[in-house]
């Protein structure tokens, strides 16, 4: 089983991460962009293995929390499905045995992301090309097309 410490390493460019919770989800949101009740969510789901939890259910974040949070939204952000994000949650949390297909993961979801720039470059372009349509059309109302 990975520890704290493995996981901050994976997600720091430097190693060293605090992880001594001290922040509520109120601050954790706010310092995270993402609103609370969806980092309750994210907990209940199994999202945020390390997060600390007090008496009463009161959870409370570490930087590394925090830190985890950013990947779990980058990799959302990616289109990656919540189920597919705990999946990789839980090949991060078994070790260094699971790099190869964590690594997978990372490759597809990259293509994915490829694959959407594409399709947005030639929607931009689309775009260009209507802009530039009617600039040339109030410019020259006699230019035919309409649309």
């Amino acid at each position: 089983m990975v520890n704290m410490e493995d996981c901050i390493r994976s997600i720091s460019m430097d190693g060293e991460l605090d992880t001594e919770p001290k922040y509520s989800v109120m601050e954790a949101a706010k310092m995270s962009n993402i609103s609370a009740h969806t980092l309750r969510y994210y907990d209940d789901i199994g999202l945020l293995p390390f997060l600390h939890h007090e008496k009463g259910s009161k959870r409370l974040f570490s930087e590394a929390d925090i830190q985890w949070l950013f990947l779990i939204f980058c990799l959302k952000n990616s289109d990656m499905s919540l189920a597919d994000i705990k999946y990789y949650v839980e090949l991060c949390l078994v070790g260094d045995e699971t790099v190869a297909e964590r690594a997978e993961i990372i490759q597809r979801q990259e293509d994915v992301l490829t694959q959407k720039m594409a399709d947005l470059q030639k929607q931009m372009q689309l775009l260009h090309f209507k802009q530039d349509f009617y600039q040339e059309k109030l410019h020259n109302p006699d230019l035919k097309g309409t649309l």
